[in-house]
């Protein structure tokens, strides 16, 4: 399973050069054998300092943990632009999570006193988060009640929950870390996990 996407973070290093160079990037697209990595327009730093053939250690901060490989630049597409060689085999993946992420769609309201309530549908929950897909954008640090449909067996849930940075998501989904939580949502909240996990 090819663990990598569009916009994704990515940080890529090269001594190639005289210097170390050291850049924060995203991936713009991924093909079966390279990568299109890409800086974000106000971005300080690009790609100018690279040349073709460059040897590169790359980081890509995916779901799933930080996936890690070698790599070389293919082309300089332009100072914001660049392609660089990519071997799934060759890649190691670190896993970063301390808990596992069970993909669901669950039903999800996010109350908002003044503005409205959002209704949508989770796309993965941990012990500890989730992942979901708005329209209307989150602030990050923003903090919201929320309420899940876990299952007709377990029933339903309401905790606090904090919007995370959106590095390395697709537009319009959101991270999310639960604050607070009853003894018994969060009870519940394991059950529906490890019954995902079965």
């Amino acid at each position: 399973m090819n663990l990598l996407g569009e916009k994704q973070k990515t940080k890529i290093t090269s001594d190639s050069g005289f210097e170390t160079l050291d850049v924060d990037c995203f991936t713009k697209k991924c093909f079966s054998d390279s990568i299109i990595l890409s800086v974000s327009p106000v971005q300080r730093t690009d790609f100018s300092e690279f040349n073709n053939g460059y040897e590169l250690d790359v980081k890509v901060f995916t779901p799933k943990g930080i996936v890690i490989f070698k790599s070389e630049v293919m082309k300089i597409i332009s100072d914001k632009e660049m392609e660089i060689t990519y071997s799934q085999k060759d890649v190691k993946l670190e896993d970063t999570r301390q808990n596992p992420r069970y993909q669901t769609n669950c039903p999800m309201k996010i109350f908002r006193a003044l503005e409205g309530n959002i209704d949508t549908n989770l796309i993965d929950i941990s012990v500890r988060g989730l992942r979901f897909y708005s329209q209307i954008p989150l602030e990050v640090d923003s903090v919201f009640e929320i309420m899940l449909y876990l299952s007709d067996t377990i029933g339903r849930i309401i905790f606090t929950g904090r919007v995370l940075d959106k590095t390395g998501l697709p537009d319009g989904v959101h991270r999310m870390i639960i604050e607070e939580i009853s003894y018994s949502d969060r009870q519940k909240l394991v059950d529906f996990c490890m019954s995902l996990a079965k």
